[in-house]
């Protein structure tokens, strides 16, 4: 009889044993997300400004420097670096322009993950190597850009855009490189190569 109860006191215990290895870490799990815990962070950190809703550069029909339609297929690349500027390309677009070079340079080895190019009417001229996007009707951009960011934006301006070519974050002209840089990093780090 004491052979027999011993065996089911084992066996209870290996119930809950095993009870405890499977039941318990679901429960722990149930509380920190549904229940009292806070786990997650409140805000995250952004330098640049969010762009919320979406705004689909697609959708404005960009034309490459040869004036045709922009093609994903021909433009190489997961996250785009995008100088949207006037008319004319003036000194702070241009500094723009190369820190948006040198961005690109210290992604390190995913800069072939990383596109550089210019954004603005079909008429600009730009004398520089970055491949120039044109819009035919940059007010309609720019309206659309200044809809989904709370703050107004001055021109020239970078932004961030994904393969999709949707505006993720914005940098306004006064803004420091390495803000841009910090969240592109990020963008890489948590999006898989396409």
């Amino acid at each position: 009889m004491s052979a027999q109860s011993s065996g089911q006191r084992r066996g209870r215990w290996v119930f809950v044993g095993i009870v405890a290895v499977f039941v318990v870490p679901i429960c722990v799990a149930a509380l920190f997300v549904l229940g009292p815990f806070k786990w997650q962070p409140e805000n995250t950190v952004n330098y640049g400004e969010l762009v919320s809703p979406v705004v689909e550069l697609g959708s404005f029909n960009p034309t490459d420097s040869n004036a045709r339609p922009l093609q994903l297929s021909n433009v190489p690349g997961d996250w785009f670096l995008v100088v949207l500027h006037d008319s004319a390309c003036s000194p702070a677009c241009q500094r723009l322009i190369e820190d948006a070079e040198r961005i690109r340079v210290a992604i390190g080895r995913d800069r072939d993950r990383v596109n550089v190019a210019t954004l603005g009417s079909n008429e600009a001229t730009l004398f520089s190597a970055t491949p120039h996007w044109g819009l035919a009707d940059t007010v309609r951009f720019f309206n659309a850009l200044n809809a989904s960011t709370p703050s107004n934006i001055i021109l020239p301006t970078l932004l961030i855009l994904d393969h999709r070519l949707r505006v993720a974050l914005i940098y306004g002209p006064m803004q420091n490189a390495q803000a841009a840089l910090n969240d592109l990093k990020r963008l890489l780090k948590v999006s898989a190569p396409r």
